[in-house]
């Protein structure tokens, strides 16, 4: 930076980047010809500033280049972040050493906020819950902002901003930048392209703003390897208009669902999942139906009550005679499929009570028929609602920039987050273009694909230590706090924008200015309401007015050829587009409907695996427009014959210690025409491929597992009470239980991260994981039941039952496993020696032996991560599911501070809290009108195993089905 700065300029300085937009234009028009502005460019800009023919414009521009510049001071002082976590253990007012803090904050997917809480435990966050004030949420969470605790500790993360690979000091950053900075300013942007994944901001979409102020010519675009591009253009054929679909689970009657999942895919996946199984449990109105037309299975076909598997190509024609049939007073059987007439009827008979829903897979002729039928049915208003998009469209696509690059139009390139030389299509090989670049940066969490061929690397700062603004999927904003001191040094993707535009590199400061500027004189009382709730009051946005054309054409692609079996791309259920691969709870957790861990594979229906005789782990070559790739199979009941699901997320070479390596990349096969299905060919080579899994048994053994009534029917009689050898115990204070409904688990796997996250429970790795050794305290089978074309899936979570009449504690030689006063079954972890006796004799096989230290392992996580409240247990102990046990003495000790009882729902269990479906309760049995005594009152109650006697503490109310309809 210049060493002759004016005392009076600086002052100015530091007023002027306060101001946004056209009145910062304002005010360097009205300075320009003051000689100590003159003075100082001169010394600022020596180049620029020795050609007689400056003109006002330029100079101008350069007055805003110094201002920016003033704030790229701070990069030299990014260093400091990486200082030690501030320490809380001294007395402050309102803490008390020990006891967590909680912050309000946002976490991000695919450009959408959900609102969490974040547990921090003296400057360490360890825990993230849903926020219960935030729509998007309700207080539950998905897998993914669960595992954001995992993420911030990883140890792979960027911390040192590379050149070429080499390691480069912030400083050095500066002194790149300013010359850069210097010229794009004076030539207003040309040669300069910045790519960034769509996003919902709004601090973002401002600084964007000014950014295309100020570099007029530059080039702006948007990628996301999970985009919306087919919704949107469906509802431009229909509407002449983008919108965004909102839907109201609770409203409905029908659900119609093509494609996707609405529990796990949507933006508004966990309060679609939440609305859904509320109106479920209306006791003034019938069960809704639910119906899934699918290639691939997914957790709402698993729920729906009835599912028809379609290749990509069938379901459109599925769509089309449905719409055909409900355009007619009296629709008649469609030969396109059986089921068409059925959903027709169901549709028409609830009117605006029903709900067609496409998932973005596909194509926008089957997005806007959807719309259409919607329209038609009078949905709009009932059960769904049209808003303007809450991550608007900006920019050009991908396949523009890679056009640009290949013409020589880029000079310089800028890639504020995501990683397109990984994700992007094929067969617009990004990464060797991105190489071909005179200059260019990429800001990101991981040195990755992008980074490795970006010339300049800059870290870009963790959700959780930095500052942000996201809208929820229906618009309602919620502001990112961080709930931390920055771990490694680095940008976040506000304040390097905030550089562009002008401003200084204060992600705080460019929050509140949007704020500021949006709310005016109430700013300081709003603001500190906002970061205490974590929510935006009133920013949903509003439903806009459409109209349904009746002449719309959404110039559909040429369809699939009818020769080679279809392929089909998918988000990951555990690592979504690969930005989770280096996460290790998100490689272990079991994916919900094929139990694969540490991977993926080519799923394919029993039918056509038959076909090729080919069983789960054989090898095929699969072949897509001439590219080639190797993957193993995975045969999936229900899947849609003739067609194969590739799930996108791995064969990363460059995601870290925990993801390089696993699986196979699918990207390699998706191309910018065929991003969502393509034709390709099947080889078999006679190669097998290990894959691990947790569960390896399908079918429903007995009815005892999993039970199925009929709605407002009762269950039959339970087991007969049964002479036991055990004594009888009171437990005159608190008896703790849990009930977990059938009726309402979706198997989404929230409550396996969430008791993982909670209790400190290790990860095992591929290799130990295929030995039976994962350590999960709670796993949730999966059942099949009847044809493997055509199945019913049910799935049931399984922690430890608590056993009244334990079996392990009988046989364990040292009292290891013992009962509590409260009818808790604990385990005395320097007790325990290991002989494993007491998992032997448990029926329900949910204990877990620590075989390795894994806490010091080769997929050890962070030390940083665990929860200081549980013990960190050591290898040769057996450790299971202790109810949170922790959290039932820290409600305890704060019932006996306030000299009362513990109330009902004070204790929620991490499994608990985390599910969207409230399928787990938890409460005192003693208690007769506890949430959790009424639940086991139910007629649908039953203990899992009864006749063994065990009187196990959870019990499960069975599932509620309808019955089928033939008609």
């Amino acid at each position: 930076m210049s060493q002759h700065p004016l005392p009076d300029l600086e002052a100015l300085k530091n007023r002027l980047s306060a101001e946004q937009g056209p009145r910062l234009w304002r005010s360097l028009e009205e300075l320009a010809d003051r000689p100590e502005i003159q003075r100082y460019l001169e010394a600022e800009f020596p180049d620029i500033m020795q050609v007689s023919s400056v003109d006002r414009r330029t100079l101008l521009r350069l007055m805003g280049a110094s201002l920016a510049l003033g704030g790229l001071a701070a990069c030299s002082d990014v260093q400091n972040a990486a200082a030690p976590l501030f320490s809380q253990s001294r007395n402050m007012p309102g803490y008390t050493p020990g006891v967590p803090l909680t912050i309000a904050t946002s976490v991000e997917l695919n450009g959408y906020g959900r609102g969490v809480l974040v547990k921090v435990q003296e400057g360490r966050p360890i825990k993230i819950e849903g926020n219960p004030l935030h729509p998007a949420s309700l207080g539950a969470t998905d897998v993914f902002a669960q595992a954001e605790i995992l993420s911030l500790y990883d140890p792979d993360r960027s911390g040192t901003p590379l050149q070429n690979g080499v390691s480069r000091g912030w400083e050095e950053v500066t002194q790149f930048i300013r010359p850069v900075r210097n010229e794009l300013v004076v030539e207003e942007g040309r040669g300069l392209h910045v790519l960034m994944p769509p996003t919902s901001s709004p601090t973002l979409r401002r600084l964007v703003s000014q950014a295309q102020q100020l570099f007029p010519h530059a080039q702006w675009y948007s990628y996301l390897p999970i985009d919306d591009d087919n919704r949107r253009a469906g509802a431009m054929a229909v509407f002449g208009r983008e919108i965004e679909p909102v839907y109201d689970l609770t409203q409905a009657d029908v659900v119609v669902t093509f494609g996707g999942d609405l529990f796990a895919e949507e933006p508004g996946h966990i309060r679609y999942a939440a609305d859904y199984q509320q109106r479920r449990r209306a006791q003034d109105r019938s069960l809704p139906r639910l119906f899934a037309i699918e290639t691939r299975p997914s957790l709402v076909g698993a729920r729906a009550d009835e599912r028809f598997a379609l290749r990509p190509r069938d379901i459109a024609a599925f769509v089309q005679a449905l719409a055909a049939a409900l355009a007619t007073d009296a629709p008649s059987p469609s030969d396109v499929h059986p089921g068409v007439a059925r959903v027709a009827r169901e549709l028409r008979k609830t009117g605006p009570r029903g709900l067609v829903a496409a998932g973005r897979e596909q194509p926008p002729r089957v997005h806007a028929l959807a719309f259409e039928i919607n329209a038609r049915l009078g949905a709009f208003g009932t059960t769904i609602m049209a808003i303007d998009p809450v991550r608007p469209t900006f920019g050009q696509p991908i396949a523009e920039l890679a056009g640009a690059i290949a013409a020589g139009r880029v000079s310089r390139l800028i890639i504020l987050g995501g990683n397109p030389a990984y994700s992007a299509p094929a067969d617009l090989q990004i990464a060797d273009l991105i190489r071909r670049v005179p200059l260019s940066l990429h800001l990101g969490q991981h040195h990755d694909e992008t980074a490795a061929a970006c010339q300049w690397h800059i870290p870009e700062t963790h959700a959780l230590e930095s500052w942000g603004d996201l809208r929820a999927f229906y618009g309602t904003i919620g502001l990112r706090q961080p709930a931390a001191q920055p771990l490694k040094p680095g940008l976040s993707a506000e304040e390097f924008l905030g550089l562009m535009a002008g401003q200084v590199a204060d992600g705080r400061a460019l929050v509140q200015a949007t704020w500021r500027e949006a709310w005016g004189g109430a700013f300081e009382e709003r603001w500190n309401r906002v970061l205490e709730d974590g929510v935006v009051e009133n920013s949903a946005l509003p439903p806009v007015e459409i109209s349904a054309r009746t002449d719309w054409d959404a110039g559909s692609k040429e369809p699939i050829a009818s020769a080679g079996i279809d392929v089909v791309f998918a988000p990951d259920p555990s690592v979504w587009d690969g930005r989770y691969a280096n996460n290790g709870w998100l490689q272990e957790l079991p994916k919900p409907l094929t139990k694969q861990v540490w991977g993926n594979a080519a799923l394919m229906a029993p039918d056509t695996a038959e076909l090729f005789g080919l069983s789960s782990g054989d090898a095929i070559d699969l072949s897509v427009n001439g590219r080639v790739m190797r993957a193993p199979v995975w045969v999936q009941p229900g899947h849609a014959p003739g067609s194969v699901t590739l799930p996108l997320g791995y064969g990363r070479l460059r995601a870290g210690r925990i993801g390089n390596e696993v699986g196979f990349d699918a990207y390699a096969l998706r191309t910018s025409d065929r991003p969502w299905a393509a034709t390709g060919e099947i080889k078999v080579v006679g190669e097998h491929i290990g894959l691990v899994t947790t569960q390896h048994h399908h079918a429903l053994q007995t009815q005892d597992i999993v039970r199925i009534v009929a709605p407002g029917r009762a269950l039959e009689p339970a087991d007969v009470a049964q002479p036991s050898l055990y004594p009888e115990w009171s437990y005159p204070d608190h008896a703790w239980g849990m009930a977990i409904d059938l009726d309402a688990c979706i198997g989404c796997n929230a409550c396996v991260i969430a008791c993982q996250a909670e209790n400190n429970i290790a990860v095992v790795g591929p290799e130990e994981v295929a030995k039976g050794r994962e350590m999960h305290w709670l796993r949730v089978d999966r059942y099949y039941a009847g044809d493997p074309a055509d199945p019913s899936t049910y799935f049931q979570p399984v922690p430890c039952m608590h056993c009244e009449k334990a079996p392990c504690e009988v046989v364990c030689p040292v009292n290891a496993t013992v009962h509590s006063s409260e009818g808790l079954n604990d385990m005395v972890y320097n007790r325990c020696i290991g002989t494993r006796t007491c998992s032997n004799n448990c029926p329900y096989k949910v204990r877990r032996f620590n075989f390795v230290d894994y806490q010091g392992a080769e997929y050890a996580t962070s030390p940083e991560a665990a929860n200081p409240h549980v013990t960190v247990r050591d290898r040769g102990v057996m450790e299971k599911c202790t109810y949170c046990v922790q959290r039932i003495g820290a409600a305890r000790a704060d019932a006996r501070i306030d000299e009362r009882r513990l109330r009902d729902g004070e204790v929620a269990t991490a499994c608990q809290q985390a599910c969207p479906t409230q399928a787990i309760v938890f409460g005192d049995i003693n208690d007769p009108e506890s949430s959790v005594s009424r639940l086991k009152r139910s007629p649908r109650n039953y203990a899992l195993l009864g006749a063994l006697n065990t009187q196990p503490r959870t019990t499960y109310l069975a599932r509620v089905e309808n019955p089928a309809d033939e008609g």
